[in-house]
């Protein structure tokens, strides 16, 4: 390996070259220097590999949120089929064994238990969204803050 002279002074004299002179005043150079600098872009991939696992978490709690909305849904079909499978027992009873007058009034009943389960089943749904709701809004504070937060770090 070859050692650099250290009285040698052809490198530091290398920044008065006129070819280098020349080039550091040009205009679009020199004006280059009051440009204020540019950040560089996010590096997405790095934020993505870091926050992996909240991703992960994140699918993992919109699973549980959909398993809970199709278990809202199955019970709101459990209160339908509670309320109707009684008056369907005894409509078929007295389809075998009583005339049209009673049927009348079995029909009446069927429609007056789909109407209550029907209201039964939306009350259910109103309850799920209002919790919804309100997770949201206890939430949005928190989100509120955190913005704050990262608007300070600038």
């Amino acid at each position: 390996m070859a050692q650099k002279n250290p009285f040698d002074m052809s490198e530091m004299f290398k920044a008065f070259d006129p070819a280098e002179m020349t080039k550091m005043f040009q205009p679009q150079n020199m004006f280059a220097m009051f440009q204020p600098q540019t950040p560089q872009m996010f590096d997405m991939e790095g934020i993505m590999k870091a926050n992996q696992r909240n991703f992960d978490a994140l699918g993992e709690a919109n699973k549980a949120a959909a398993s809970a909305y199709k278990d809202m849904l199955d019970k709101q079909m459990d209160v339908f089929g509670q309320m109707t499978n009684a008056v369907r027992e005894q409509y078929q009873w007295a389809e075998d064994n009583v005339g049209p007058d009673t049927l009348k009034a079995k029909q009446q009943s069927m429609n007056e238990a789909v109407e209550e389960a029907l209201s039964m089943m939306k009350k259910l749904a109103d309850a799920s969204r209002e919790a919804n709701e309100k997770a949201f809004t206890d939430l949005k504070g928190q989100v509120s803050e955190a913005v704050d937060g990262m608007k300070k770090k600038k």
